[in-house]
């Protein structure tokens, strides 16, 4: 009993302490803070505003501290801002008001729509640490988040799955041409022909060649060496040489009728050329992708061939990598090229589907056959197996593009992240396989695609840039990159570019209402409105189109075409039925009865 009247005088301290800070707003009064944006504006990949306050005058001094504490608040919880503190070196003089004019920005996260911009502030006593916390102020109500709408390729649950990335087409003079591929192989660090049963199948297939009695064009020939070897680029070429020496030797020996002088031969020199490498480490099963990955980050860094192999060196899993496939690296690749007949399509396809049933012993069709059958097999999984019997005949650019393509495809159909991931790294390092040998248009568009899935703006526009730049002399490739190009222009904020882009894209429906969100972003909504039709008129079954004429009915206050377009755009999307009810385009009408009516 002896401390309560102690005790008592210490709450009452605190309790007068905190009626004198709090007194100084009956005096000075409370501060006034605005923004620019009400409700706020999505750009880019985040929320910009300006925020404008008055301290006014005696709440900031010698003795006191003033910090605003802006926050977004939205669903369970809030994302605190940066603090704005205010002390008394903002003051011009002694006793006077102070003004704030700060630009700020916070990301923008999904389900932030319908959310609240607040502020409190925070007036504390410089000496004794007492302070006052006013209520919350409401600044802005909710976000406009419209540049989201744009299609890069994405869906939502309950659309149809649009089709991704750009299929190389194969050569059709091509298909006139048969090529017999096959390997001959080395001991290691040497030049000198083996007999040993290494090469064997290269004996059998040259015996092969021969026996068809067709003339032989063309023989293909690039040397190789492992990691391990000495010399990659002089190793390399001896090789080419000393096989380029034996078959002219050795093809009459297997029974070849023509003239060998007139066979053209032709040595391709990669310095050095890490395709094979990447091919044996993608499909060797000892290691895992994580492990794989460590590989791939070296290899296509920017460090030298002798870097490099002193790098992967360096790795765990190197020496059962290298014990177990280097041997496959130190080899030349020949590939006989031989006119003949082109098969029709008809017996293409019966020839396909031996591979498709695993019955294919691998020579029954050539590798532009191969892609030709790929060509008209619309399932994803039979074109993998086309696709990868082409890139085991022979790594071409095509194949590893076109395979990567598939696993764009695939992985857009995956539900769980982590493999959707795992499938979008796999195709990627084909695309850069693709690009190592022949560098293109598609390839580079494909790149920029998978960084689309990553959700990697940046990186993605680099790609899709460069595609642009390969593709000058191909208007129809163009044209279908420049539409991606436009689309992700939206994305970085850049609507009037957008449009010019857009305009120069394939008249799709996806395209179509692109163009129109570029044009309604950039506040022509007159061409937003034409744009908006014209998607609708190429697809009635794509809800896009429908929610952008919404959009454009709620600037004119068109009520009627609104909730018409509205209600067209929510049955076909359930994504968008959801958007409707949050979007932030709307809240004039959140509270008519029609417009909920319109998107129940």
């Amino acid at each position: 009993m002896n401390y309560c009247p102690k005790f008592l005088i210490a709450c009452l301290i605190v309790v007068l302490g905190s009626c004198s800070t709090r007194n100084l707003f009956d005096t000075a009064g409370a501060p006034k803070v605005t923004v620019d944006k009400n409700p706020l504006v999505l750009h880019k990949d985040s929320v910009l505003f300006t925020l404008r306050a008055t301290i006014p005058a005696g709440l900031v001094s010698e003795k006191n501290t003033y910090t605003l504490l802006p926050e977004y608040q939205y669903g369970e919880g809030a994302l605190p801002l940066e603090e704005i503190e205010v002390d008394a070196s903002d003051l011009a003089a002694s006793g006077t008001s102070v003004e704030i004019i700060e630009k700020m920005s916070f990301p923008y996260l999904e389900g932030m729509d319908r959310g609240e911009l607040r502020v409190k502030g925070l007036l504390e006593e410089v000496e004794s640490g007492k302070s006052f916390t006013t209520p919350y102020i409401q600044l802005a109500e909710g976000i406009v988040s419209t540049p989201k709408l744009v299609r890069v390729g994405q869906f939502a649950p309950g659309e149809s799955i649009p089709e991704v990335g750009a299929y190389m087409a194969y050569d059709e003079a091509f298909l006139n041409m048969a090529a017999y591929e096959s390997a001959y192989y080395f001991s290691k660090n040497s030049a000198q022909i083996n007999p040993s049963e290494s090469n064997d199948a290269f004996k059998e297939e040259l015996e092969s060649v021969a026996a068809k009695g067709e003339p032989i064009n063309t023989i293909l020939i690039q040397g190789m060496a492992s990691p391990d070897e000495s010399s990659y680029i002089k190793l390399s070429s001896q090789r080419a040489q000393a096989i380029e020496s034996y078959l002219k030797d050795q093809l009459k020996k297997a029974g070849y009728q023509g003239n060998v002088n007139a066979i053209t031969f032709e040595m391709s020199q990669k310095e050095p050329d890490w395709l094979l490498f990447r091919h044996l480490l993608r499909t060797f099963n000892k290691i895992d992708m994580t492990e794989k990955d460590k590989y791939f980050d070296i290899i296509y860094g920017d460090a030298s061939y002798e870097e490099k192999v002193n790098a992967i060196k360096e790795l765990p899993s190197y020496k059962i990598f290298s014990r177990d496939k280097f041997d496959q690296m130190q080899l030349a690749q020949v590939a006989f090229m031989m006119a003949k007949d082109r098969r029709p399509d008809p017996e293409i396809s019966g020839l396909a589907n031996l591979y498709i049933n695993g019955t294919a012993q691998g020579d029954e069709l050539t590798e532009a056959e191969l892609a030709r059958a790929a060509e008209f097999n619309p399932g994803l999984k039979e074109k993998q197996i086309l696709y990868e019997a082409m890139i085991s005949k022979h790594g071409s650019a095509l194949a590893y593009n076109n395979l990567g393509v598939v696993y764009l495809n695939q992985a857009h159909r995956m539900i769980k992240v982590s493999d959707k991931n795992n499938k979008v790294t796999e195709a990627m390092n084909l695309f850069r396989m693709s690009n190592d040998i022949n560098e293109s248009a598609a390839a580079r568009h494909n790149m920029g695609q998978a960084y689309l899935m990553r959700e990697d703006y940046g990186a993605a526009y680099i790609e899709i840039s460069e595609a642009s730049a390969l593709s000058k002399d191909n208007p129809e490739f163009n044209s279908f990159n420049e539409g991606k190009r436009g689309a992700i222009d939206i994305i970085r904020g850049d609507y009037k570019l957008a449009t010019l882009r857009l305009k120069e894209a394939p008249e799709t429906a996806t395209n179509l209402f692109n163009k129109g969100l570029a044009f309604y972003l950039a506040e022509e909504y007159a061409q937003a409105a034409v744009a908006f039709e014209e998607s609708a008129l190429s697809n009635m079954e794509f809800g896009y189109a429908f929610y952008g004429l919404a959009l454009v009915a709620a600037q004119n206050r068109d009520e009627e075409r609104l909730y018409e377009n509205l209600q067209k755009a929510v049955q076909r999307s359930p994504y968008l039925k959801r958007r409707a009810a949050t979007d932030m385009e709307f809240k004039d009408y959140f509270q008519e009865a029609e417009y909920r009516e319109a998107i129940r």
